[in-house]
């Protein structure tokens, strides 16, 4: 690994934060650009290519009854090793959604390790891991209570249980096996990103 240089560090970050407005102000072709050719990613929802994520989110875009989220992007911490860098960073996803009835706030905390490379002298991201934390789920006015169908729930993740509650009750797919918090498979993961880094 190389010594850490601040302008590809700082670019690296702004790649990043950069994703996460150009997502959530749904400025499609910018969102592009982030990704590297035949990127790949892994959400709550899908499993696949970056284009097939942003053709999704495009069409979820156009229906009004769909949740809206939002993406704090957070703290990022950046190894460089050449043309390749590894981008780790807090991410606070914050979705508003109707349960039947009811509005609700769902609240995740994960962590974004992106693996990134730079063709043509711009740094992209070639693939994206979340490592979920944790989240919870509120009402929007205070003390509604939640009409939640509670085998389902606990059969979800634990990390991301009410995220991809809300979501499979909008017809998602639901990824299982993310990577969660400070488990064998973020061990794993780590081990795996620095092998890649390193080739």
């Amino acid at each position: 690994m190389l010594p850490f240089q601040a302008p590809d560090a700082f670019e690296l970050m702004q790649l990043v934060h950069n994703w996460g407005l150009w997502r959530d102000t749904r400025n499609w072709s910018q969102l592009r650009t982030c990704y590297a050719p035949n990127a790949h990613v892994k959400t709550t929802w899908m499993v696949g290519s970056a284009d097939a994520f942003i053709d999704a989110s495009i069409l979820s875009s156009l229906n009004p009854k769909a949740a809206t989220s939002w993406h704090s992007m957070g703290a990022c911490s950046v190894q460089l090793s050449g043309d390749k860098a590894l981008a780790e960073t807090r991410v606070t996803l914050m979705l508003r959604a109707r349960i039947h009835d009811v509005d609700v706030d769902v609240t995740a905390w994960c962590r974004f390790l992106d693996w990134c490379v730079r063709p043509d002298h711009r740094w992209q991201i070639a693939q994206r891991h979340p490592i979920h934390e944790r989240d919870r789920m509120d009402p929007v006015i205070p003390g509604t209570p939640i009409p939640l169908d509670t085998q389902l729930l606990n059969s979800l993740p634990s990390a991301y249980r009410h995220l991809t509650y809300v979501q499979s009750l909008k017809g998602a797919h639901i990824t299982p096996d993310l990577v969660q918090h400070n488990s064998p498979e973020q061990g794993a993961l780590y081990a795996q990103a620095q092998q890649w880094l390193g080739s």
